[in-house]
């Protein structure tokens, strides 16, 4: 079952209208008056006037009604149906009365016509017309409009077959009755002067186009009306003029006769013209739709891809240190009896490198969980540079890190997403790059510019432009020995971007060297003394210097970390571990 769509005639397009419609409806009976004072006066006939006429009312008509049935068909207000039933009734009588029209298909006519035949089925279009369009625009019991809205699409296209067929039915009628029938009916026109229709019946046609405009303007003091109804509503003021300007003309092809032919031209337009400017605008709201749509679709596709990257890079990121952490309590648990000291303290030293691993990985993955949704917190305060990038040195003690920063450099950047962000740098230039790698700071015109520089190969210039989004490794780096998450330049660039800052990357003679803009700080009022740079951690191999860059030199009082007593080499030690690693699998 399918269920209605609330009143209005297009659902999400037709608003309440402005004040077009009526500037439009109060501009007729001004152009009226214009046209009646030279209604009598003669103007000759034009042979292709009236079937180009017809055929333009008649083409018109028919395609409202079709595009109004189609509406009301589709879910739209069921006032529509009344209204496609009236320009339903106009372009079905336009075709008897275009064939009984003296002088078109024939000099008398067809179908059996007689003089007063065409004036009695214009009359019938001029009353049939704003009658239905006034039913439609009328004050309708809620019970009824509830009832016709409750109707299935099924219901629906049932109440169009029984309108068409009443239709039909009343216009083949009233045919028969003007032409085979005429002797039951008046004669309202003599020589081609209606004068008897204008003063017998003149009055009750034009009493049934006001009583129309009548019962559409209850609807514009309602403030109910909307953007068909309202165009509707100058049809029938169109409409009205049309029968004004005839009745009064008295005689065809005068001043009068033809400026009402204009006001018909009119009354078929204004809705059909109300009718394809709803479509355009649906139109471009669908198109409109349609691109939003796209542009969602691949976004969750694009998600879709991340997501299955992320598990994948989870599942082999987790896996390979917890299998080596399990190889490691294997060989531990069964011959640390048999195992010299130094060898277990080895051990120990690879699960903590292992455990540290899984500590890295998870808070990337919090971080990429906090940034996504919008939950990250900055709060900048003034940071001395020369101190933070001591701290961040002091983080990778066995790594041979330089630090090159003048004293007295602030930064306003929030002191633990600095270190984040520093630390992730250096951990990017420990896994692709190598020793030595150098910290340096500088000021700049934008900013305190914040330098990381290693000495390995760089980067390819291919993957350049992939460096800061998520997930994403060169492809060097995915065949290679080291493992990655594809995270951590990504987390700088955003951390960057809160601090109101920016990241960015410039290839080095040797090496690759990563960029970080921050706003600068003022100096504190007791600013404290500049950070002493750190060396090298004993027992590390130091790395010829950079040309410019100055040594760390050791802090006062920091107790350097000295090599694990009997540490053995790497190769000696994984055999073990590889065996132990298979064994868990």
């Amino acid at each position: 079952m399918t269920s209605p769509v609330p009143t209005g005639v297009v659902p999400g397009v037709t608003a309440r209208v402005g004040r077009a419609p009526l500037v439009a409806a109060a501009a007729i009976p001004l152009a009226v008056v214009v046209v009646h004072l030279l209604a009598g006066r003669q103007l000759g006939q034009v042979p292709a006037f009236m079937p180009g006429f017809l055929a333009v009312v008649w083409v018109l008509d028919l395609l409202t009604a079709f595009l109004l049935f189609t509406q009301y068909t589709a879910g739209g207000s069921p006032r529509l149906l009344v209204l496609a039933a009236a320009y339903l009734w106009s372009s079905t009588v336009i075709v008897p009365h275009a064939l009984v029209f003296s002088g078109l298909f024939s000099p008398a006519g067809l179908l059996g016509a007689v003089p007063s035949s065409a004036p009695w089925l214009w009359t019938a279009w001029h009353v049939g017309l704003p009658l239905l369009i006034g039913a439609a625009m009328a004050p309708w019991h809620p019970r009824w409009h509830t009832r016709a809205k409750a109707l299935t699409a099924r219901g629906r296209l049932g109440a169009v077959a029984v309108a068409v067929t009443l239709v039909l039915t009343a216009a083949v009628s009233v045919t028969w009755l003007v032409t085979a029938g005429h002797d039951h009916i008046p004669v309202i026109i003599v020589n081609g002067d209606y004068t008897v229709l204008t003063q017998r019946f003149g009055p009750a046609i034009i009493g049934i186009n006001v009583l129309a405009l009548v019962l559409g303007a209850t609807r514009f003091r309602r403030d109910t009306v909307r953007g068909l109804e309202a165009w509707a509503f100058v049809a029938v003021a169109a409409s009205c003029g049309d029968v004004v300007l005839t009745l009064f003309s008295r005689a065809r092809f005068t001043v009068g006769w033809y400026g009402a032919r204009v006001l018909a031209l009119v009354a078929a337009l204004v809705v059909l013209s109300a009718l394809l400017r709803e479509v355009t605008v649906l139109y471009r709201r669908v198109r409109a739709t349609a691109v939003e749509l796209a542009q969602r679709n691949g976004e969750l596709q694009t998600a879709d891809a991340l997501r299955d990257h992320l598990m994948a890079v989870v599942s082999h990121e987790l896996r390979t240190p917890l299998t080596g952490l399990t190889g490691i309590v294997e060989i531990l648990r069964d011959g640390r009896d048999r195992m010299p000291p130094a060898k277990v303290d080895d051990m120990l030293a690879r699960a903590d490198a292992l455990t540290h691993r899984l500590t890295m990985l998870t808070e990337d993955l919090l971080a990429v969980s906090t940034l996504g949704h919008g939950e990250l917190h900055v709060a900048p305060t003034t940071v001395d540079l020369a101190e933070a990038l001591g701290e961040c040195a002091r983080m990778f003690g066995r790594t041979d890190v330089r630090l090159d920063c003048p004293e007295e450099l602030y930064v306003a950047a929030d002191p633990l997403r600095l270190q984040q962000m520093l630390a992730n740098y250096v951990r990017n230039a420990i896994k692709y790059g190598a020793e030595p790698i150098v910290l340096s700071a500088t000021a700049a015109a934008e900013g305190v510019q914040v330098r990381v520089r290693d000495h390995g190969t760089g980067v390819p210039p291919e993957f350049v432009p992939e460096l800061f989004d998520r997930f994403t490794r060169a492809e060097q780096a995915k065949a290679g020995p080291v493992a990655g998450s594809g995270l951590g330049l990504s987390i700088v660039a955003t951390l960057a971007a809160a601090h109101g800052g920016r990241v960015w990357y410039e290839p080095a003679e040797p090496g690759a060297c990563f960029g970080l803009t921050l706003p600068a700080s003022a100096v504190p009022a007791s600013a404290p003394a500049g950070a002493v740079p750190v060396a090298p951690v004993a027992g590390a191999v130091p790395v010829a210097p950079v040309a410019g860059a100055v040594p760390a030199a050791p802090v006062a009082g920091a107790v350097p970390a000295a090599p694990v007593a009997g540490a053995v080499p790497a190769a000696e030690a994984m055999p073990q571990l590889s065996d132990a690693a298979a064994r868990s699998r």
